[in-house]
């Protein structure tokens, strides 16, 4: 890889959902220590955090620039939609979702696939789904992701869709460990890169070390404070899904 290829890490979460580091810390990291050009916050149901660091980056004249994204749960397995502007609805089918993202310009990317650690996509839903993604993370820094490696690599090259890698950063730390490397520095020379499967990933897997740093507080917010919380939130989505149909 050369210095002239941008650098982005596509899959950052914050205190917004179940990471442990705010905006102001997550983008001092990209910049700072990671050297990222791009960076997708990418919280579970929520857009706000994403939102908001894309306003200060811009606002400070930053050298780095911030795509809005979200990690979406559905029916069959947490799907990345980036280059969004709105929340898309949770507790939908893959291909519903997907078609809800796409409808309104995003880019839908399936994140640490076929794993059993987290809610992944499995081939089924894939298979259901097939034609929407735009790329794979091959490379997820996570624990989740160590498993889904070479399973999501494999497939990526056997449907021709974008190398993805990325951090699944709960901590600001591991930002950057994992990351995409694509021509050029922009989101738009991002997305032309991924639309035509122009990426590489490279990056390590986060140690357990760096795993561990905010490893009780963010157990405790994903495991006890965050499930309560998108439980009531959900209950609501699926309510309001159950009387569309």
């Amino acid at each position: 890889m050369t210095d002239r290829l941008g650098r982005a890490d596509l899959h950052i979460h914050t205190l917004a959902s179940d990471g442990t580091s705010g905006i102001e810390e997550i983008l001092a990291h990209a910049v700072d220590v990671a050297g990222l050009d791009v960076i997708a916050i990418t919280d579970h149901e929520r857009i706000g955090a994403a939102l908001a660091a894309r306003a200060v980056a811009t606002a400070r004249g930053l050298p780095l620039e911030v795509v809005v994204g979200e990690e979406v749960t559905t029916r069959g397995g947490h799907l990345l939609a980036l280059f969004i502007e709105e929340r898309p609805p949770a507790l939908r089918s893959l291909a519903q979702t997907a078609e809800w993202v796409l409808a309104r310009g995003g880019l839908c990317i399936a994140p640490h696939p076929f794993t059993r650690w987290t809610h992944s996509i499995n081939t089924r839903a894939l298979s259901l789904a097939e034609g929407m993604l735009a790329g794979v993370e091959v490379l997820n820094a996570s624990l989740a992701g160590r498993g889904s490696h070479p399973h999501g690599l494999a497939y990526a090259r056997r449907h021709h869709l974008a190398q993805i890698g990325s951090s699944d950063a709960h901590v600001q730390g591991v930002v950057g460990v994992a990351r995409t490397r694509f021509n050029g520095c922009t989101p738009a020379d991002l997305r032309q890169a991924i639309e035509t499967s122009a990426t590489q990933a490279e990056g390590i897997f986060a140690s357990p070390g760096e795993l561990a740093v905010d490893v009780i507080p963010q157990l405790a917010r994903s495991m006890v404070h965050l499930p309560l919380r998108r439980l009531a939130r959900l209950a609501t989505e699926y309510a309001v899904l159950a009387r569309t149909r």
